[in-house]
């Protein structure tokens, strides 16, 4: 036996076993898959939808860190950004969290956040600290979309704030912008939060939010105005300032309110269209939807007269000038300027129709109405067409032209005035003419000769009477108050003996004073006399021979 051999004999036999179960150590790979698996189903379930904002500029925008954020919270990340296919654009792939991708809408909005300097204020500070980032409203409805247009300007609302969205209608946007305020008895109560331009009408319509609970003033009658600047009126009844704030007047505003001449009408609803007038005063005005039109020649100048100037009747305006046009008869070489004017029927009255409204105009200008200009202002010049009932006017008619009807006019006060400066200077230059030929005649120096003889006479004859004055002083005054003196003590003492007749004669008519009582028993024996004679007097009617008989009896 080899030494080989007896080495294979002496090692021990190998007992070989099947195992059943695999190794421990198998458990620490599977329990990385397990979490691995788990994080990918926690990434998979809690990943949001992945979408493409196209912006005009990626200012600000970097891949893998500009966040996403609605309220302040980080919802979503830059994944990558990329040029459009035309070059226009920058579209960035956003990566939206679970929680913001279930309320994710078709109406959704994304801008950037970045530090900003405008009329309406300072915005987005924070992000010099934090960077700059896209904020975000999910929007209204559930209807998402992949692809999203991105804002150029943040939103002025939050995107969370409770109210309504109104439009304006203006033929301008004047001076007022982005978060231009919007208030309600000089409290602000909104923003204006975009504006656009309506090419087919030629007008701008603003979109203002107006927030709660200041929206429930809003009613369908309500009149909104362009608060902006500072109004001041000068009239009969005083002057007048008006001014909204100290923000409209920097940076524009709007204001609104009901007329308290109108009933307050139904809540609005959202979404709902205003006009917007000019100013305050505008807005005050009825606004009727009936108009005529007239066109009027005046004879004078219309210098001073512009489109728009107001067309009154005993000074309430009742309609406008539309248009002032020129225009020459080519045969008889006459050049006529038309004055085109509107007029509004129901400020005589609201009920009136249109037809109503034409045959009374008919019925007005036979009766004496006519259209003639007048001055304004005598400081700028302004002029404004009036309508007034003229006495012993000519008559006249609304004549039916090719286009407008004619409206009959007269002369104002003033187209006299040239004239009337001609007549005076006339009459002037005959004055001074007159006097020319008087001083040249010699007249004038006979009748100053004349004059100052007059004058010598006048003053020998003053001096006559202040001599004469002073002997009536000397000599005549001394004796007349000697005989005043005398004529006074007589006077006194006649007064002295009428007082002692009047005393006399008030003790004789005293009660109880003796010669009353002597007049009282002579009356007394002149009744008893009365008597007898009556008797006697009755006796001989009876009896007329009683006095030579004597009495009988009965």
């Amino acid at each position: 036996m080899s030494s080989a051999e007896r080495r294979d004999d002496d090692l021990p036999d190998v007992d070989v076993r099947e195992q059943r179960w695999p190794s421990p150590v198998w458990l620490i790979p599977l329990t990385a898959l397990l979490i691995g698996c788990w994080l990918l189903f926690q990434t998979w379930y809690q990943k949001g939808p992945d979408i493409i904002v196209q912006f005009s500029s990626a200012e600000g925008i970097e891949s893998g860190k500009t966040e996403v954020r609605y309220k302040a919270v980080t919802v979503g990340k830059v994944k990558k950004l990329k040029m459009s296919d035309d070059l226009k654009y920058i579209e960035a792939n956003i990566e939206l969290n679970k929680e913001i991708g279930r309320h994710l809408g078709s109406d959704a909005r994304f801008w950037v956040v970045s530090p900003r300097v405008n009329r309406s204020g300072v915005s987005g500070l924070t992000t010099l600290f934090s960077g700059t980032y896209i904020g975000m409203d999910p929007g209204t409805n559930t209807d998402d979309l992949s692809f999203y247009q991105g804002e150029d300007r943040p939103p002025v609302i939050a995107p969370s704030e409770n109210g309504k969205r109104f439009f304006l209608l203006a033929d301008s946007l004047g001076s007022m912008d982005i978060g231009a305020p919007i208030f309600y008895k000089q409290l602000q109560v909104g923003e204006m939060i975009d504006y656009k331009l309506l090419p087919e009408q030629d007008q701008v319509r603003m979109e203002v939010f107006i927030r709660d609970p200041y929206y429930d003033f809003v009613r369908t009658n309500t009149r909104f105005w362009n608060a902006s600047g500072a109004e001041f009126k000068m009239s009969a009844a005083g002057a007048e300032f008006r001014m909204e704030s100290l923000t409209s007047l920097l940076i524009g505003g709007i204001a609104f309110e009901t007329p308290k001449s109108f009933a307050a009408g139904e809540i609005s609803n959202d979404g709902d269209e205003f006009v917007l007038y000019s100013n305050f005063a505008a807005s005050q005005e009825k606004q009727f939807s009936q108009k005529l039109y007239y066109v009027m020649y005046f004879s004078g100048t219309v210098r001073g007269l512009a489109v728009g100037a107001p067309v009154e009747f005993q000074g309430i305006p009742v309609g406008q000038v539309e248009n002032i046009d020129m225009r020459m008869d080519r045969e008889s070489l006459v050049v006529r300027i038309p004055v085109l004017v509107s007029i509004q029927p129901q400020q005589f009255d609201e009920k009136i129709s249109k037809d109503d409204a034409e045959a009374t105009m008919r019925k007005l200008v036979e009766k004496g109405l006519r259209a003639k200009l007048d001055t304004a202002s005598l400081l700028t010049g302004q002029k404004l067409i009036t309508l007034s009932m003229e006495k012993d006017a000519e008559p006249a008619q609304i004549a039916a032209t090719q286009f407008y009807s004619e409206f009959p006019t007269v002369g104002s006060a003033l187209d006299d005035l040239p004239l009337m400066a001609i007549d005076i200077m006339a009459s002037l230059q005959e004055t001074l003419d007159s006097v020319k030929k008087l001083v040249g005649s010699g007249k004038l120096d006979k009748t100053v000769d004349n004059l100052n003889g007059v004058l010598a006479e006048a003053e020998r004859a003053v001096k006559a009477a202040k001599q004469a004055i002073m002997t009536v002083d000397k000599d005549t005054l001394p004796s007349v108050n000697k005989s005043i003196n005398q004529i006074t003590l007589d006077l006194g003492k006649t007064l002295q003996k009428i007082q002692g007749s009047m005393v006399q004669i008030d003790r004789l008519t005293a009660q109880n004073s003796p010669t009353q009582y002597q007049l009282q028993e002579m009356l007394e024996e002149l009744t008893a006399a009365s008597r007898s004679v009556r008797s006697l007097t009755e006796t001989l009617q009876r009896q007329p021979t009683s006095l030579i008989r004597g009495k009988k009896g009965d």
